[in-house]
């Protein structure tokens, strides 16, 4: 069962799973016209696809370690670190440990899309699955 999104002045937790990580889903915490903000969810092994989306991005680590690639550019990102991404940029994360990753994207009105990201375009929760 899909969890709703929040409403405007609703508050959520963002604190580390810890121990709970492996039992909880990646989940949207709101999507409006302009902006997406979700807790993206890896277990240490998994890895979510090469995909971009047209508008920039930044993501958060709140726990564990991951490995963003950007083409032949890797970071590797831990608890705490902030990670900038500008539209169109093709990237890929693999988890090194359990991790939970703050990811807020700016979503671009039709006629502001530059179609950069091209066939690799994709929003977040579009049936983007984790390998």
């Amino acid at each position: 069962m899909a969890l709703p999104h929040l409403s405007s002045g609703e508050v959520t937790n963002l604190l580390p799973l810890g121990d709970k990580l492996e039992q909880t889903p990646t989940t949207a915490f709101f999507k409006d016209e302009r902006l997406e903000v979700m807790r993206i969810v890896l277990p240490a092994g998994k890895r979510m696809p090469a995909h971009a989306v047209d508008g920039p991005i930044t993501v958060q680590c709140i726990e564990g370690e991951v490995d963003f690639g950007m083409g032949d550019a890797h970071r590797i990102i831990r608890a705490g670190d902030l990670l900038y991404l500008a539209g169109g940029v093709p990237h890929e994360l693999t988890a090194i440990r359990n991790a939970s990753l703050l990811v807020t994207v700016v979503l671009l009105g039709p006629s502001e899309r530059p179609g950069i990201a091209g066939e690799r375009r994709v929003h977040h929760d579009d049936e983007l699955k984790m390998q």
